[in-house]
């Protein structure tokens, strides 16, 4: 049977938005409920269809009218808005909250030793053995950004960093922050910090930093967003040392100098991408359980995904299986996925991130070592 086209989906979707919002206004939390339930199922099958970022953008909406549902009972649903498929953003769901603690662990994340050494050093002991740092009169606080080519598990760290310490882990994008709307974004930067201020400990994950904290002097509503953010920061550093701040980028060379000071994002951390035994990590755990050829090779897979993020290699491991599986539903067999699907894949998906891309984060990367060198000179 042919699956419904985006347009029909859409289309759809809208219509269960629509009957949702009237049960809610109507105080019908039931049929609300399973309106919103079947618009998320929707919208799955949507990003089912959908490929890269727009795919992930559709999954994650789907997850979140789910969880909506589970809070139904407890706010009213605005509906001041129309609300339609192709809405970036839902009000009804930006809200400052706290997600559970994350199931997520260093174990999760491929590779990046370097990378899980320096934040256990800076975030995760200094919570786990402040004694100990006491001793050594070792200095803890202020932020870390993790900076490197997109889909390369920044927000995997972030979240096994949350998993370490048992902290809630507030979630958001510089976007979300980010207003067109006059002190706006002033207010929804003070209303997370309070919010999270309230949690006995907390991390504040804010991804597109360079959203949020671009280089000043170009724009006045941006200056006002930075120093008010910059402020925020400021002001928990050495009052609250449960209170922890990540933030991730594409594009570091964007963001302010004035963030990067010594008790804000002063450490910065590179997120490469993913190495040979990264991605033989990353492949093996994608095809765990999945009936394969006799002469399926890994090793062969390594080989031929060079330059391709963990983004990259989920979504091939996924793309690879799609013929493999219509062929076992027609025929009522088990057919086993072969190189050759992974092959005819990488033909028509080359790597996300572009050579141009890592050239300019190389650049980037020697020009912050350079002034290490010329730090170190200086001091000695």
């Amino acid at each position: 049977m042919k699956e419904p086209s985006i347009s029909v989906l859409s289309e759809t979707f809208d219509l269960y938005m629509a009957k949702a919002k009237q049960a809610q206004e109507k105080g019908n939390s039931a049929l609300a409920r399973r309106n919103f339930l079947l618009a998320s199922e929707t919208m799955m099958l949507m990003a089912k269809q959908s490929t890269g970022k727009l795919k992930e953008a559709r999954m994650e909406r789907a997850r979140r009218l789910v969880r909506l549902t589970e809070n139904l009972d407890k706010k009213p649903v605005k509906t001041d808005k129309p609300t339609t498929a192709n809405q970036e953003e839902d009000e009804d769901l930006k809200k400052w909250q706290a997600a559970e603690v994350p199931n997520i662990t260093f174990a999760d994340v491929a590779g990046l030793d370097d990378v899980k050494k320096a934040i256990t050093i800076r975030m995760i002991n200094p919570i786990k053995y402040p004694d100990k740092y006491k001793v050594y009169n070792k200095k803890s606080g202020g932020g870390v950004l993790l900076y490197g080519p997109p889909g390369t598990g920044k927000t995997m760290i972030a979240k096994a960093i949350a998993n370490e310490v048992g902290a809630k882990f507030y979630a958001v994008k510089g976007s979300d922050i980010v207003s067109k709307w006059v002190g706006d974004s002033e207010k929804n930067i003070n209303a997370l910090f309070t919010e999270a201020n309230k949690q006995d400990r907390a991390i504040i994950f804010i991804d597109e930093m360079d959203n949020l904290l671009s280089a000043r002097g170009v724009d006045t509503h941006n200056d006002k967003r930075v120093n008010e953010f910059l402020q925020q920061i400021d002001g928990f550093a050495g009052r609250n040392q449960n209170l922890l701040l990540l933030g991730a980028t594409n594009r570091p060379w964007d963001i302010d100098s004035a963030a990067t000071r010594s008790g804000r994002f002063s450490q910065k951390i590179y997120l490469p991408l993913p190495d040979a035994p990264a991605r033989e990590f990353m492949l093996r755990k994608n095809m765990k359980g999945v009936p394969v050829a006799d002469d399926f090779s890994i090793e062969d897979l390594v080989e031929k995904t060079e330059n391709y993020s963990g983004a990259d290699i989920e979504e091939l491991c996924d793309r690879a299986k799609d013929e493999p599986l219509l062929k076992a539903i027609a025929t009522d067999t088990i057919v086993k996925v072969t190189n050759k699907d992974f092959d005819d894949i990488l033909a028509v998906m080359p790597p996300s991130v572009t050579k141009k891309e890592i050239e300019r984060f190389d650049a980037y990367n020697e020009e912050i070592g350079n002034q290490i060198k010329q730090n170190k000179k200086k001091q000695g």
